[in-house]
């Protein structure tokens, strides 16, 4: 478990069964895990994941919603479902 990502989130008010299901899509992707502690240790995207031709630095220019921890779990949705998580970056992000 990252203490890192699971302090963030703690601080952030978000709910524990939410915190856990997080935290088991990181452990699966420690790459993005990584890179997302840098994020939350530095404030600034270290880049070293690029999956579809996308890296998190990328994917939140793209969008204000994808500013820090939403960034690195679409990386993570481009590693399972990279149709499915194009789509949603071709249509800008709008839930349908």
């Amino acid at each position: 478990m990252n203490s890192v990502i699971k302090e963030y989130y703690e601080k952030m008010g978000v709910q524990i069964f939410l915190i856990e299901k997080k935290l088991n899509i990181f452990e699966k992707n420690k790459d993005v895990a990584s890179e997302f502690e840098y994020w939350i240790v530095n404030h600034e995207y270290k880049d070293g994941v690029e999956i579809e031709g996308y890296t998190a630095s990328g994917l939140a220019q793209l969008s204000p919603y994808l500013n820090g921890e939403g960034a690195f779990i679409m990386l993570v949705e481009l590693r399972d479902n990279p149709d499915r998580a194009k789509k949603r970056i071709d249509r800008g992000f709008k839930i349908l």
